[in-house]
């Protein structure tokens, strides 16, 4: 350990003590290895022994591995070299330490702390490589390897003295290996017993000292070759272990090398490319590729294309008698009486063959007996070895042939048939039957050759007889057993039209199975009809080969699935023999197997374990287990446990029109006026590919009528008197399928709710804010406060958006139409199936009448006496009705120009409890609208009321809940207390009208939930809770300073639901007070924040720790230098976690504030920030970035232009990270 410093501080000063201080460190430091040289010795000692004992361990490992043959790894060797070097560095530092003890101890009175300095830092230094030499010790595995082969197999061993006739053969077939590169095969052929074998012994041989190639490889071929043989040899040459795709592996092996092929005694053709030797052969890229071929015949030469042949025939008779002579051992053998004659009728017969020479010759060594040698020359003769005039011995041998393949080929007939009998059955043929198969279509192949070469007049007597032989044992052993009980295949295809490869679901699901270990459960959830099952059938049949797993089984989950039912298709799928439980044998018999399991079209969970499947699913020790299913509700996918998610959204517009187009008859299309309709008629069906090919399959052959009937059908929500003038088949084919995922819903409020969708016109983004007001004005949601009420809509609408019914809007998400609470929109096939469930499916087609929007010069007239509820809105066309009053309940009329006559038409109606007239040309309240007395839900907003306000009858409607004014006069006096049932009222723009008693009425109401007056600050006490839905403070008021102080005695006031907030033209404004309160705690859910042309504000520090800000809008405030600031004058930050700052917030918009020099302090967080825009900022900086705080889901940062990005300062390295983010271009205008 170091010696600390005194502190010298005090003594000599600081300035002294800065500088000695290093300094006596660094002394104390070294001084300390005098006094530990022992220590340090001994432990660099005892590591070493260690090291020591290792590196016998690892040599030992090197000398047992020589003996079998291996040698050792480049790893061990370097890690011997090493170790040896550690071991004697600590040798002779512990020699030298010791040495200079003797010296001392030897009473040279020099202490030598020098040595003992340099001896103990070396040892202290060391033993931290040595420990790492131990640790890096190589494993047992690591220590030897396979030696890669050698060039060349020396075959001397095999290989005799080559004849002297043979000798032009052997340098014709070594040039042409050698110097011909146009030569990529050489034929060797000739009769058997010739010696061709030897020949190619010869050649591997003759490139043991010099090697042109990086390969000589030998391969044995003979009768029965095959491929696989083949590649098996290859393989071993290379004394590696064979892949799945051999071919492949081989052909990888040889590409980039020069390489000899050498097949030896080849009887019938071999495709080399299926052996995987790469092509072309000759000289290809300065590599040799050669294949030289040994054959019998030359039909064989001819089938595999040499380019060179070589004919070996027998030896001369000279050669020949010299050959015998040699085996026989005697040289005047001749010269014998008894048997000189004998021998040369013998080596006559023998015809020059070495090989028979060689045989007889040692048979007969030391024979003297002519009685012998009189037997052996009539064997010779009786096997028709001599071949003088082989014509006749050549037709009785094709003959033969013929007549026995002729036999073979009925046979293999028969056996055919049985096997397609079987397979009828279920069976599959046997690997036994399989076999003889293969075997006699390649016999058969031969045969064709050698007739082919019988009538071409050639020698083919030899390659006959034996063929012969081979298709009389066939004959012989043609198996009984043709056809045994067939196992399932791995994969069963599924039925149905291919996805193309290149589709984006197809291959996000495929990638998720084949490349993800972690995925075990896929889900894949979408609505009715929008093609799941069609992906799942395509899935299914991407595994056509079974590549990654043993089988996959396909499991059609339905609306009413079980364990029980599950289960039975998969011992069904697998063939499997169940005794007991079902369970357990699935269980056992996929718990060692690689699977994959879809299941399709599930509404509910399936309890996996409980039907047998193996568990945990993924990559489990070397198995593949995966399973993917298909839903419409998302929650399945939750239930399921699904580790990975894929929603299938509609068709694109060209998706669309491709799909239909492959479901309508090329004729109907040639017309480019149909063509036209079609398109028409396809966008009504925004792109769900069950509606597509349903239409598309109706509209065969039909003429344009009939098409723009069709499409006006559409139009109409498929709802008219006629019930489908043309057949479509929505109802049947569409809809029925469809209200599956409607009846699913958990209970009837949720269905209730889900069909008041149909209330907005087609295509309409649906506020969710207005969609929760729509159903609290209807009933179906009624909490105990308004919070609650609007709380428990958005939680049925994400219901509803997980089931598919419905779908999130695309609206910009910075617009103010979306707001923090967004938008949905209903498919417009789903929107049509809604209408036709509200009208009894189909059954009272005017009982719901939803007119789409249309020609505002047409009139719409209503004049059926069953409907219950009309919606009109957006259409701003002429109405009139003739309706049975007694049946109407919801009226929608909003955003059509409507008039006050309108109320004459309506003014019987008084089983309404529902209208909404917003968005007309109302300039007074008639009257006669106080006669509706059971309306529970008014909206009157946004029309022109002009200064008549409200009528004093205006009470009678003593059973309102909801009233929306939001313009209009005055409200009289004792109107309001009238109206007891009253929940929600919005008075929004009755600033200049708003009384004292006004408000007094207000709290006077029991059931009041909540109150929205905008533009207004005065005070107003309410027993029940007040909710704003929103606030909104502009120029009407002279704002300089907004001070929110927080009663600790009324812990309540705050604005719990207070969601939006705008400031707009607030020129006066210049401080926001926090007096006792944090803003976190006043403004619990605030979302969405905007600021206006608040030109004097100078910064907005307290929104920083808003716990739910998503979306902040600062525009035009000029006197803003910097947003943001962590400490400032006023008690922000108290009881708040200054570290932290804007949690949630997503989209932060800086437009056009010429001052703003910096956003905020540097190292500010932004863990939510997604868009980050900052136009018209011409003063900007610098931003509040460092490497260590940048915002993790940052997608885009946008600038004016590339000259305002490249002013900024930032911290070094961060303009590179956010340089994929950067955009260009303003997208607001100034």
């Amino acid at each position: 350990m170091p010696i600390e410093a005194p502190a010298l501080g005090p003594l000599l000063g600081n300035t002294v003590n800065t500088v000695i201080s290093p300094f006596y460190t660094l002394f104390s430091t070294n001084a300390m290895y005098c006094f530990t040289a022992r220590t340090n010795v001994t432990k660099h000692r005892t590591e070493t022994e260690t090291l020591s004992g290792n590196l016998l361990r690892v040599k030992q490992g090197i000398v047992d591995g020589e003996m079998n043959g291996l040698i050792p790894t480049e790893e061990a060797n370097e890690w011997v070299q090493r170790a040896e070097q550690a071991i004697c560095e600590e040798a002779a530092n512990r020699e030298s330490f010791f040495d200079q003890r003797c010296r001392i101890f030897g009473c040279s009175l020099n202490m030598n702390c020098w040595g003992n300095y340099k001896t103990s830092k070396k040892a202290a230094e060391k033993v931290d490589a040595v420990k790492q030499y131990i640790s890096s010790t190589p494993l047992p595995d690591n220590v030897t390897r396979t030696p890669p082969p050698p060039p060349v197999v020396d075959l001397s061993t095999h290989s005799a003295q080559l004849l002297p006739s043979r000798e032009p053969t052997l340098r014709s077939a070594l040039m042409c290996i050698k110097e011909e590169d146009a030569v990529g095969v050489i034929g060797i052929w000739g009769p058997r017993g010739v010696g061709k074998t030897h020949l190619l012994t010869k050649i591997n041989n003759s490139f043991l000292e010099h090697c042109p190639f990086d390969m000589v490889i030998l391969i044995k071929a003979s009768s029965e070759c095959t491929v696989q043989k083949v590649q098996a040899q290859i393989i071993n040459r290379f004394g590696i272990n064979q892949n799945i795709n051999v071919t492949a592996q081989i052909h990888e092996l040889l590409k980039k090398r020069s390489f000899l092929v050498l097949v030896d005694d080849l009887c019938e053709k071999l495709d080399l490319s299926a052996v995987g030797i790469p092509h072309p052969l000759g000289v290809v890229d300065q590599k040799k590729r050669k294949v030289l071929i040994i054959s019998r015949s030359q039909s064989i030469c001819d089938l595999m294309g040499v380019d060179k042949y070589m004919q070996v025939l027998g030896l001369e008779e000279e050669e020949a008698h010299q050959l015998f002579e040699q085996s026989f051992g005697e040289e005047n053998l001749y010269t014998d009486p008894h048997v000189g004659v004998l021998v040369k009728d013998l080596v006559r017969e023998l015809i020059g063959r070495p090989s028979e020479l060689i045989h007889f010759g040692k048979m007969m060594r030391r024979s003297r007996n002519a009685r012998q040698w009189e037997d052996v020359i009539d064997a010779v003769k009786r096997s028709n070895l001599r071949n003088d005039n082989p014509l006749c011995m050549a037709e009785r041998i094709e003959g033969s042939l013929e007549d026995s393949t002729k036999d073979l080929i009925a046979k293999k007939n028969d056996v055919c048939q049985k096997i397609k009998n079987a397979e009828r059955e279920g069976k599959k043929s046997t690997n036994e039957v399989d076999r003889w198969l293969e075997k006699v279509a390649r016999i058969i192949d031969v045969v064709h050759v050698i007739s082919v070469d019988y009538k071409l007049k050639k020698d083919v007597t030899m390659e006959a007889s034996e063929k012969l032989r081979e298709v009389q044992e066939c004959l012989s052993i043609c198996p009984s057993t043709v056809a045994i009980e067939s196992m399932p295949p791995p994969v069963q295809e599924m039925p149905g039209p291919s996805m193309s490869a290149e589709n984006r679901n197809l291959q996000d699901a495929l990638q998720c199975i084949k490349d993800d270990p972690k995925v075990g459960m896929i889900g894949i959830w979408g609505p009715g009809g929008v093609g799941k099952t069609h992906l799942l059938n395509n899935i299914n049949n991407s595994f056509g080969d079974g590549m990654n797993f043993d089988f996959v089984v396909f499991v059609t989950a339905s609306r009413e699935c079980s364990v029980e039912k599950v289960e039975s298709q998969i011992i069904e799928r697998l063939r499997l023999q169940s005794v007991g439980s079902n369970r357990l044998t699935i269980h056992a018999y996929m718990k060692t197997k690689s699977f994959l399991v879809l299941l399709d079209d599930l509404w509910n969970e399936i309890n996996l374990e409980e039907v047998g499947i193996p568990y945990p699913l993924g990559n489990v020790k070397k198995l593949n287990r995966k399973v993917v299913l298909t839903t419409r509700l998302r929650k399945v996918c939750g239930q399921m446990n699904v580790k990975k998610e894929l929603k299938v959204a509609y068709l694109q517009e060209h998706e669309a029109w491709q799909l239909f187009k492959e479901n309508i008859d090329a004729e109907t299309l040639s017309s480019p006026h149909i063509e036209t309709l079609a398109r028409e008629l396809m966008k009504e069906l925004k792109g769900l590919p069950l509606a597509l090919i349903t239409i598309g399959k109706a509209m065969y052959q039909k003429d344009e009528y009939q098409w723009e009937t069709a499409i006006q059908y559409m139009k109409q929500s498929c709802c008219t008197e006629d019930k489908d003038p043309i057949e479509l088949g929505m109802e049947t084919n569409v809809f029925r399928q469809l209200k599956f995922s409607y009846e699913k819903l958990r209970n009837d409020i949720l269905r209730d709710c889900f069909l008041t969708c149909v209330l907005w016109p087609e295509d309409a983004k649906i506020r969710k804010v207005d969609l929760a007001q729509c159903w609290m004005g209807l009933g179906l949601v009624n909490e105990h406060d308004i919070e609650s009420s609007f709380r428990k809509s958005y939680s049925l609408i994400a219901d509803l958006t997980a089931a598919c019914l419905l779908e999130g809007s695309d609206a910009h998400p910075g617009s103010s139409f979306e707001n923090s609470h967004g938008s949905v929109k209903v498919h417009d096939v789903i929107r049509d199936m809604a209408l036709w469930i509200s009208c009894d499916c189909g059954e009272k087609n005017d009982k719901w009448i939803v007119a789409a929007p249309g020609d505002r010069d047409k009139k719409v007239i209503i004049l059926s006496n069953k409907a219950e509820c009309i919606s009109l809105s957006f259409d701003r066309i002429p109405i009139r009705f003739n309706l049975d009053p007694l049946k109407l309940r919801i009226l929608c009329l909003r955003n059509n120009g409507l008039d006050e006559s309108i109320i004459e038409a309506i003014k019987n109606c008084t089983s309404l409890t529902y209208l909404d007239l917003s968005g007309n040309n109302l300039k007074r309240i008639p009257e006669e609208l106080c006669s509706l007395v059971n309306l529970e839900y008014l909206d009157l907003s946004e029309n022109v009321f002009g200064e008549t306000g409200v009528p004093r009858s205006f009470g009678d409607l003593i059973n309102l809940k909801f009233l929306y004014l939001k313009s209009g006069g005055g409200i009289p006096a004792g109107v309001i207390s009238r109206l007891k049932a009253l929940q929600v009222i919005d008075l929004r723009s009755l600033l200049r009208e708003c009384t004292l008693f006004l408000f007094r009425e207000l709290g006077t109401l029991p059931q009041l939930k909540a109150l929205c007056i905008l533009r207004t600050l005065y005070e107003l006490d309410i027993n029940e809770e007040r909710y704003f839905l929103e606030q909104d403070i502009n120029e009407e008021i002279d704002t300089r300073e907004i001070t929110v102080e927080h009663d600790t005695e009324q812990p309540s006031n705050r604005f719990g639901a207070l969601t939006n907030i705008r400031l707009t033209m607030t020129r006066s404004l210049r401080q926001i007070k926090w007096m006792g309160a944090t803003p976190s705690f006043i403004f619990p859910r605030l979302a969405y924040l905007e600021l206006f042309m608040c030109q004097h504000l100078s910064h907005l520090s307290w929104v920083m720790h808003l716990p739910r800000l998503e979306q902040l809008h600062i525009v035009s405030c000029d006197g803003m230098v910097q947003a943001f600031m962590r400490c400032h004058g006023d008690r922000l930050c108290n009881g708040q976690d200054k570290t932290k700052t804007f949690p949630r917030l997503k989209l932060l918009f800086l437009i056009y504030n010429e001052s703003l020099e910096t956003i905020g302090d540097n190292g500010m967080e932004f863990p939510s920030l997604e868009r980050l825009e900052l136009e018209g900022s011409l003063a900007l900086k610098r931003l509040p970035f460092r490497s260590d705080s940048l915002p993790p889901k940052l997608k885009e940062l946008r600038f004016d232009d590339a000259r305002c990005w490249e002013r900024l300062e930032c911290e070094e390295g961060v303009k590179t990270i956010l340089e994929p983010y950067i955009k260009f271009g303003r997208r607001h205008q100034g």
